[in-house]
């Protein structure tokens, strides 16, 4: 029997409370430097309010990711809920989530198949750029960054 092993998502509707409604208002880089969002909320509005990363829309039941399949592109979770199937596990996703990133920059198979549940608006991560960017950090950071992603992939 399959059972929900942990879930993810960031409160949009306490942003929204917070009068967040364009990450890219003053607004929402003021309460971004305030410090009194979660570095989870501060990480999502930042990523969110980049003109780097271009929107996908996905229907709902699409598979995004198949477990052992190498990963394409990361994804950041705008809005809409998603699934993770790693054998009996189950895992939520929502509004948030970064989907992929790690695996993508090592070159890894995903462990995980991950599938929509309602339509799911993301922001796609190309992993060209990431890897341009990591490529011109000095080699004492790129070691440091293999280590946290090696620890979040075990």
């Amino acid at each position: 029997m399959s059972e929900v092993n942990s879930s993810f998502a960031i409160d949009i509707e306490k942003l929204q409370s917070l009068g967040i409604n364009d990450p890219r208002s003053a607004a929402a880089r003021d309460l971004i430097r305030s410090k009194s969002l979660s570095s989870d909320q501060r990480l999502f509005l930042s990523l969110l309010s980049s003109n780097v990363l271009k929107t996908v829309l996905f229907e709902s039941k699409k598979k995004i990711i198949a477990a052992g399949s190498l990963v394409e592109e990361g994804y950041l979770v705008v809005s809409g809920s998603l699934v993770g199937i790693q054998g009996e596990q189950i895992y939520r996703f929502g509004p948030g989530t970064v989907l992929g990133l790690a695996e993508g920059i090592v070159n890894r198979p995903s462990k995980i198949s991950v599938v929509t549940t309602t339509a799911v608006q993301a922001k796609v991560i190309p992993f060209h750029k990431v890897d341009t960017i990591i490529a011109s950090l000095p080699r004492e950071m790129r070691a440091i960054l293999q280590t946290i992603v090696n620890r979040t992939l075990a």
